[in-house]
């Protein structure tokens, strides 16, 4: 189970890499939600709970942040990234067990931010000064 997870999260590595190859905003958000997805099949398959609610969190944020000049996300655009972040703070608590807890949570945070940016240049930027989060949240649930 441990080689089908981590071939599963090297293909999200690698999906999420070559999102910072897409021209427009929402081809590299495109890929971030494909990479998301990939990366809660891995923590599904490792137990990584924090892992598979920050990025659920991620995914179910950017489908309005991909809407965010029309309609209802625009009119109310304020109170949605509220509830966003709100439910990230919330997550971040009723899951805290240690330091390492916080890591998930930072990490999404920093990509919430980054799907919301209007410039590529931000989203790059941002997504990936999030990456070392992550990256310590991995290491330490063998992903």
């Amino acid at each position: 189970m441990e080689i089908l997870a981590n071939i599963v999260g090297i293909s999200a590595v690698i999906l999420f890499a070559l999102s910072f190859q897409c021209k427009t905003r929402r081809g590299i958000v495109f890929a971030n939600v494909c990479s998301r997805i990939l990366y809660v099949l891995q923590y599904v398959l490792l137990f990584a709970f924090e892992g598979i609610v920050f990025d659920l969190i991620g995914a179910a944020a950017t489908f309005p942040a991909q809407k965010k000049e029309e309609g209802f996300v625009k009119k109310h655009k304020t109170l949605i990234l509220v509830l966003i972040f709100l439910s990230v703070a919330a997550a971040g608590v009723v899951m805290y067990r240690n330091i390492l807890s916080l890591m998930p949570v930072l990490g999404v945070t920093l990509e919430l931010i980054a799907v919301w940016s209007t410039r590529e240049k931000t989203i790059r930027i941002v997504s990936f000064f999030a990456q070392p989060f992550w990256l310590i949240y991995n290491v330490c649930n063998m992903a």
